[in-house]
């Protein structure tokens, strides 16, 4: 595609992520550089249990649903975010399984959202079949573009490229963002580009915005004067950058200009990078030892949601984990959202956590907890079945076990107590076997 631009600088192309090769397209462009961080063991029949360089766990558990979540992945097109393709049409329903650490399977280094009008591989029945088997070339990329401009969702345009990343937005039109007002937009020397689509809420935020920082946060100590473009200016964003050491009156926000761009791997809708969401909690985990005073690991937490998406026997799933928690000698504690904890409250409260229980949503995306924490989540019924908590849980080394809504999503998740029950009591058997 071609056509003229504000940036004045003849004809322009579109360059998408979605297509595997993408990098090729951008060789022999004098305004991008592309600098990459290659995989630094053997990629084929690889194994996470031995590999010290490229991941930051060696151990991930297997992750379970109840039947009839499973029965949805098992069978083709039932579920419209395509999972059956994702997960080749398997489920695990045995919760006993997850007792046994494994490796990484090298889907989770691969995969990206499987969409029809962006990327439908093979019919949109699976991905490539390296995508199963082998790792990818490299752990992490950026692309550094000269003279360039930057788009409210993160999209960076130079005289000759707009190159789109694929994340939860995917404009590959070529309308200029610029009006026609180029003088108009800010200019700054060194801009590094971490805002997405949805970047302010709080799912996009904890777990697919700020996770871009970290595998270049020394580089950006190191170098103050470069602005990082985000979502937001203040708010938990400017939180969470401080505790990672990051000033927070770097950010800049908006439709921005640069002599330097600095555009790091993008993470792709609902699918966390692991390498960038490992290392991140580490930092917050590092961060919660030395801040605060030192808490034993005793928690049962339940995430309550007071509007949408909130369990329908609310009472009753509090009652069966009260006793659950006092049968096991745990501290009972309800997460809320009304008011919402504090950031050190979330921290210190996730951090201590044995086993968590939420319905689907915002509260699950936490990267606080301990590797090997077990999470209960009520997932939601069809059409809107997401597995975003599932993937992320999965990369941090936890243990995950879906219960699916009979009805109702998206205004409640309508699970029996008794379903909770028995997910939590079976992942306290494996939590008091795992002890001795």
């Amino acid at each position: 595609m071609t056509a003229k631009i504000g940036l004045g600088a003849g004809p322009l192309r579109v360059v998408s992520s979605t297509k595997d090769n993408y990098v090729d397209e951008l060789s022999g462009n004098p305004d991008i550089v592309t600098v990459a961080l290659p995989w630094l063991s053997s990629r084929y029949n690889w194994s996470s249990v031995t590999d010290f360089s490229n991941v930051l766990y060696q151990r991930y558990y297997e992750w379970t649903a109840d039947n009839v979540l499973c029965s949805w992945i098992e069978t083709p097109r039932v579920i419209k975010m395509r999972y059956d393709s994702i997960y080749r049409r398997t489920c695990n329903r045995h919760i006993n399984d997850t007792a046994r650490g494994q490796s990484l399977r090298p889907l989770y280094l691969n995969a990206k959202p499987i969409n029809r009008n962006y990327y439908w591989p093979n019919n949109g029945d699976s991905y490539p079949e390296h995508f199963y088997t082998t790792t990818p070339p490299y752990v992490f990329y950026m692309h550094i573009h000269r003279d360039a401009v930057v788009t409210q969702v993160g999209d960076v345009i130079t005289a000759r490229t707009k190159l789109v990343l694929y994340t939860c937005s995917h404009d590959v039109t070529l309308t200029s963002p610029l009006g026609g007002k180029l003088s108009q937009i800010p200019c700054y020397d060194e801009v590094y580009v971490i805002t997405q689509y949805w970047g302010s809420a709080v799912f996009h935020r904890m777990i697919e915005i700020v996770p871009r920082l970290v595998l270049c946060l020394q580089f950006l100590k190191e170098h103050p004067e470069i602005r990082i473009l985000g979502p937001e200016v203040g708010g938990r964003l400017a939180q969470l950058l401080e505790i990672i050491g990051l000033d927070k009156s770097r950010l800049i926000t908006g439709v921005t200009r640069a002599k330097t761009v600095y555009q790091p791997k993008a993470t792709g809708c609902g699918f966390a990078n692991a390498p960038e969401s490992q290392m991140l909690s580490q930092l917050y985990r590092d961060y919660i030892r030395r801040t605060f005073p030192a808490r034993p690991r005793n928690r049962l937490i339940l995430i309550r949601r007071s509007r949408l998406r909130r369990f329908t026997e609310q009472k009753q799933i509090d009652e069966v984990l009260e006793r659950a928690a006092r049968d096991y000698n745990l501290t009972y504690t309800l997460f809320i959202d009304n008011p919402t904890p504090s950031l050190n409250d979330t921290m210190m409260m996730f951090h201590s956590a044995v086993i968590i229980v939420a319905p689907h949503g915002a509260g699950l995306s936490n990267v606080f907890s301990q590797p090997g924490t077990y999470v209960v989540e009520g997932v939601c019924n069809l059409p809107h079945v997401n597995l975003c908590f599932q993937w992320l849980t999965h990369i941090l080394g936890h243990h995950w076990h879906g219960v699916t809504s009979r009805r109702g999503c998206e205004s409640v998740v309508d699970v029996s107590a008794t379903s909770v029950e028995d997910a939590v009591r079976s992942y306290l058997r494996l939590w008091m076997l795992e002890r001795s």
